[in-house]
């Protein structure tokens, strides 16, 4: 079990859940639209197990927790919610050891040595549906298929014989919303701290049409999302390093922030004859990218609000991430000293301009959104096109900024870059914001035009509650789906239209339980029980 009373890291929007649910009818105030028809997946990390690497002073690594996705289903105004863990092969090994296995994140030094065949993989990040599979992802592995209607673990092998089931798959994949196909990447491919990085795009039959292996040297780092436009792949580079000094002494990390490091990005062209640049920019941490398009041979983001747009000789454009000025994952250290305060980090909302043809490796960048932010979201339908409506989790604007982002989230943005209006919505006081999704109210509305669907932690009820806004009017919530509990904070999610998804005798599979991989041994008192040797 976790024991949640000895880490402080376990406490409020951080408390693990450890439960799978179904609850036939939600509590629901107001109306649903009728409009929305399908589901909305989001998954969470959460530790079934407590980390006994705790123990020796670390603070919990959120990457550590095992992945467990959520779908609150809308149909004909009412909803319904489940909660599944996906079954990992390293949370099956853990089940029956009946405690953890797994070290640190990333860290095969801190794992028992009877899981070292094990895919280390916890498909904890996000949650999306592809070539009518729903799969759970995380950058540390490879993609794990689930039933979209029972969100049982049907394997990870999502695309066999395409991509190999036992190398890493990206975190954020982007589907290309003119050919339906999903642009996805995977780093570390030989291992930790290698240099391989695999670029692909995946087919609406799940077939590789793209296939692209490049290295990134001198050193390796996080690549943790991407950007696409129609002739270009954008993937983004955080300053992150390996270092091994003390990496067999418990509790000790591998992973350190570098300050001397510059944020890179790597300029993929979907032309396989073409040559990939890396542009790289001053110290400073990119997380999540919005939009991104191109024109006249350059590539294009939004244009900033509050600023006049005006022409400039090098045709600025590419796309806009949310980018923190210092180590945002506070849980990791810093390799030149202390992290700093993490209220002192600043994290904005900015546009990164780059023309293929130029000579230049650095560039500026210009603020799309300035203040604590993050999650960015945008009307997916127009990725790729010049868009200009952006949703962002950020501060109210009225309750100051003394403290850390991601504990900090309180409001929503809603950003028009083409009139420079920015838009803000509490949800009421004592009340987080996790990331936003957005359904469009028909398949040919406007941009923008639909209903934005956020999870927000009511603290003081101790509860969930899902609302639901028509972006017609961005400070009415239409309807507010109640949960009786409280979900530990999901990192990412997506909507699915009912369309998408086919019947549940389309994807029969057997119950999961822990036979799912009976060449896993039991774990029993240090000794292997069972099972293939590893």
């Amino acid at each position: 079990m976790v024991r949640t009373g000895k880490y402080a890291d376990f406490s409020a929007v951080s408390r693990p859940f450890r439960a799978h649910v179904d609850i036939e009818d939600v509590e629901v105030e107001g109306d649903i639209p009728t409009e929305l028809d399908g589901t909305f997946y989001r998954v969470m990390q959460d530790p079934y197990y407590e980390r006994n690497y705790y123990l020796n002073g670390a603070k919990q690594i959120p990457f550590d927790g095992d992945g467990s996705v959520s779908a609150f289903r809308f149909r004909d105004g009412k909803a319904s919610f489940q909660q599944r863990y996906v079954m990992t092969e390293r949370l099956v090994a853990e089940r029956k050891a009946g405690r953890a296995l797994f070290g640190m994140n990333k860290s095969p030094f801190s794992h028992h040595p009877c899981v070292r065949a094990v895919i280390d993989a916890a498909a904890n990040v996000n949650v999306l549906f592809h070539a009518n599979k729903l799969l759970a992802v995380g950058e540390n592995g490879p993609a794990y298929e689930l039933d979209p209607n029972s969100l049982r673990t049907i394997g990870h092998d999502a695309f066999p014989g395409e991509i190999d089931p036992k190398k890493p798959f990206t975190a954020h994949p982007h589907v290309d919303p003119e050919t339906g196909d999903l642009v996805a990447f995977g780093y570390e491919m030989e291992g930790l701290d290698t240099p391989e990085i695999s670029i692909y795009i995946i087919n609406k039959d799940g077939k590789v049409t793209y296939r692209r292996d490049i290295e990134f040297r001198p050193v390796g780092g996080m690549f943790h999302d991407c950007a696409i436009t129609r002739n270009y792949i954008v993937i983004t580079r955080m300053p992150f390093v390996v270092d091994l000094t003390d990496v067999e002494k418990p509790g000790n990390h591998q992973w350190y922030y570098d300050e001397t490091c510059p944020a890179y990005f790597g300029l993929i062209p979907r032309d396989i004859n073409k040559p990939v640049r890396w542009f790289k920019y001053k110290n400073s941490m990119p997380i999540h990218t919005g939009a991104s398009w191109e024109d006249d041979g350059k590539v294009y983001g939004l244009q900033p609000p509050h600023h006049k747009k005006t022409a400039r000789a090098d045709s600025t454009g590419i796309f806009d991430t949310t980018l923190a000025s210092h180590n945002g994952l506070s849980f990791l250290p810093c390799r030149q000293g202390p992290n700093p305060d993490p209220k002192d980090i600043t994290v904005n909302h900015v546009k990164f301009c780059i023309d293929p043809s130029a000579s230049l490796i650095s560039w500026k960048t210009q603020i799309v959104f300035q203040g604590p932010c993050e999650f960015p979201r945008v009307d997916e339908r127009f990725l790729m096109s010049k868009s200009h409506i952006t949703w962002l989790a950020c501060f109210d604007p009225h309750k100051g900024t003394d403290r850390p982002v991601f504990q900090g989230l309180d409001a929503l943005a809603k950003v028009d870059s083409e009139t420079g209006e920015v838009e803000y919505f509490s949800p009421g006081p004592n009340c987080l914001v996790q990331e936003p999704a957005f359904s469009p109210r028909y398949p040919g509305a406007p941009e923008g035009d639909g209903f934005l669907i956020t999870m927000i932690d009511n603290m003081a009820s101790g509860r969930n509650e899902l609302i639901i806004q028509d972006t017609r009017d961005f400070q009415k919530v239409v309807a507010k789906v109640v949960l009786p509990f409280r979900l530990r904070s999901a990192v990412h999610g997506n909507w699915v239209d009912s369309s998408r998804i086919g019947d549940a005798d389309q994807y029969a599979v057997q119950a999961i339980d822990d036979d799912l991989y009976p060449h896993i041994p039991t774990v029993k008192d240090n000794k292997v029980m069972g099972g293939s040797k590893l």
